[in-house]
């Protein structure tokens, strides 16, 4: 036998040892792949509903915490909604509470809560915890329950006008940090003492993107969310000890019909990858409630992880080269009040390349 021949005849008792590997585990592995797909699939298409009582009542309560009429935050609430929670909404204003009345849910409930006076505010939580305590009937022969507090939910409007540090006054400052910071510090202190005792999930759900990068003329955002992050730490810590659990949602681009058919109406540059839908977010929010265990911090929305790493790993050279620091960019100096009190405000997450571009747009056609 000559070596070519002994060659071809390796070469073939190789092929076939591999047809055959592959030939005998070809069925573990595409049965594998096939159960991985059909638990995924099963996952994505389950109902997540809540379980109510024997009478058929609601028992499980959330409390929404935020901008009232922000896209968000209403897109949040009135899912939960749906899904089977009795929904409580924090409004410290009379149009707030006329908001949430105006959309006729029977378990969507306002809860007015003024900041501005303490003992208003200790009075309506001895309410809401009396609300918890005592036993509910959902008519007249049915069984009594009780409601369980499944979790406080802030969502605080963490968008600010892009401007120079030198430009912004103290004022503006001043009327960021207390609408932004102090009023989701002070809310959460209210709730404290009620989210402790009934073991209640905490969530917090900010825009990450800009935040993350720390771009020039984003002084306010960058700040309000950095003081909201430290908050938050210390909070889960000592959250951590009475077994209470903290979750903070960062969140990137995510498509929000409202905001989206807004920005295609005004001639907004969209973004060319596609946004996350909002349902991933409402579904993330309910895994959250619902977990054991859920997880300190989620990334939800194209870009959140991504720009998280490079903000906290790449260099601070390689970031502003990214943002083409060495532009000068003009500055938007005026917001529409419907920006700033609910729509674009604190929801338009598209990269911070396009977000630049887009206010130096405006501020060109103005």
């Amino acid at each position: 036998m000559t070596d070519a021949q002994q060659l071809f005849d390796y070469a073939r008792r190789q092929f076939n040892e591999i047809a055959d590997d592959v030939e005998r585990h070809f069925d573990m592995v595409a049965g594998s792949v096939g159960s991985f797909v059909y638990i995924r699939s099963n996952r994505q298409k389950r109902k997540r509903r809540v379980t109510r009582s024997a009478s058929g009542a609601r028992t499980d309560v959330v409390v929404v915490a935020g901008a009232v009429a922000n896209p968000l935050a209403s897109s949040l609430y009135l899912d939960l909604e749906r899904r089977g929670f009795v929904v409580y909404v924090v409004t410290s204003t009379h149009q707030d509470e006329q908001h949430i009345k105006s959309l006729s849910r029977v378990d969507l409930v306002p809860l007015h809560i003024d900041l501005v006076d303490p003992f208003s505010a200790r009075d309506q939580m001895v309410r809401f915890q009396d609300l918890l305590d005592r036993e509910h009937q959902a008519f007249e022969s049915a069984e009594a329950h009780r409601l369980s507090f499944a979790g406080l939910i802030l969502v605080p409007d963490t968008k600010a006008t892009p401007a120079e540090v030198g430009d912004i006054s103290s004022e503006e400052w001043s009327d960021a940090l207390n609408a932004k910071v102090l009023n989701t510090i002070a809310t959460t202190q209210l709730f404290l003492p009620t989210v402790v005792q009934h073991k209640a999930k905490v969530m917090l759900l900010t825009p990450s993107v800009t935040p993350a990068l720390r771009p020039p003329m984003h002084a306010i955002e960058s700040t309000v969310y950095g003081a909201l992050e430290g908050f938050t730490s210390s909070l889960a810590a000592e959250l951590k000890q009475e077994g209470v659990k903290l979750s903070h949602f960062k969140l990137g681009n995510i498509d929000i019909p409202a905001v989206t058919s807004k920005q295609r109406r005004e001639g907004a540059l969209q973004s060319r990858l596609g946004a996350t839908p909002l349902r991933t977010l409402q579904d993330s929010v309910f895994d959250a409630l619902m977990a054991k265990r859920p997880r300190r911090t989620w990334h939800v929305g194209r870009g959140s992880l991504v720009y998280d790493v490079i903000g906290s790993w790449a260099p601070p050279t390689i970031t502003a080269w990214m943002m083409g620091a060495g532009r000068r960019k003009e500055v938007a100096t005026e917001v529409k009040d419907e920006d700033m009190h609910g729509s674009q405000g604190s929801l338009t997450w598209e990269k911070v390349e396009q977000e630049v571009s887009t206010s130096s747009g405006q501020a060109t056609d103005r």
